[in-house]
């Protein structure tokens, strides 16, 4: 059976949102929020060797000054 896995943004994202879910719910500190950061690190990392910027993981919000001439 062939297994599709995701892309590597919307694998970075995913990983992101359970890390500040985490955070919220149980503290920077706590054994599965650190594991959930360095998944989302590592995710993160993935998508950067794949060719993608990190702007495609964050893209810029509209009041963003770095968008601003």
């Amino acid at each position: 059976m062939h297994r599709h896995l995701p892309h590597p943004i919307g694998a970075a994202r995913t990983a992101q949102q359970h890390a500040v879910r985490a955070i919220a719910v149980r503290g920077l500190a706590h054994p599965v929020t650190r594991a959930l950061l360095a998944a989302a690190a590592l995710a993160a990392a993935m998508a950067w060797e794949a060719g993608h910027r990190v702007t495609d993981t964050h893209p810029p919000l509209c009041g963003d000054r770095t968008t601003r001439a």
